[in-house]
């Protein structure tokens, strides 16, 4: 019968060498444009990234002027409140209002336009006072309840006086 042997050419060891070649080209090429595709699917989604991030940074969180805005609009509506009950206060009695869990600085600037600057005064609201102060700061409804102001401005006020 027939015996094959592939060594037996004479150009076997050429021809394995050319296989070799071949398939180690070729690797290389796929990996190559592989490598490429993904290269650029990662630089699409960093411009993307990029871009958005530059939305967030060019949105101011408030402006100056804006602010004023609110604070004026604030601050004509402070007469609303019956201060005679729940007391008044000066800046120099002010304590920091930002104690309060859901009080932040431009938080506190509304309160302070309205006449509200001391733990005492928050802690001797009535629900009508919380309705009418969170009407006024225009403060998301039912916020001032669900953080228990009162409560913790009573607390606040009753370490200040140990």
């Amino acid at each position: 019968m027939f015996e094959m042997n592939p060594l037996s050419f004479p150009d076997a060891t050429l021809q394995h060498a050319i296989m070799l070649f071949v398939a180690g080209t070729l690797g290389f090429i796929i990996g190559y444009v592989s490598r490429k595709g993904l290269i650029a699917q990662l630089e699409g989604d960093l411009a993307s990234t990029e871009r958005e991030l530059a939305d967030c940074q060019r949105v101011p969180a408030a402006p100056a002027d804006q602010e004023a805005v609110i604070l004026n609009r604030v601050r004509a509506r402070a007469g609303e409140l019956d201060f005679g009950r729940i007391g008044l206060a000066s800046a120099a009695d002010a304590d920091d209002l930002k104690d309060i869990v859901g009080v932040g600085p431009f938080l506190e600037k509304k309160l302070h336009a309205v006449g509200i600057y001391t733990f005492r005064q928050i802690a001797n609201f009535t629900k009508d006072d919380v309705d009418k102060v969170n009407d006024i700061i225009e403060f998301f409804p039912g916020r001032i309840e669900r953080d228990d102001w009162v409560g913790q401005s009573a607390e606040f006020e009753r370490k200040k006086r140990m």
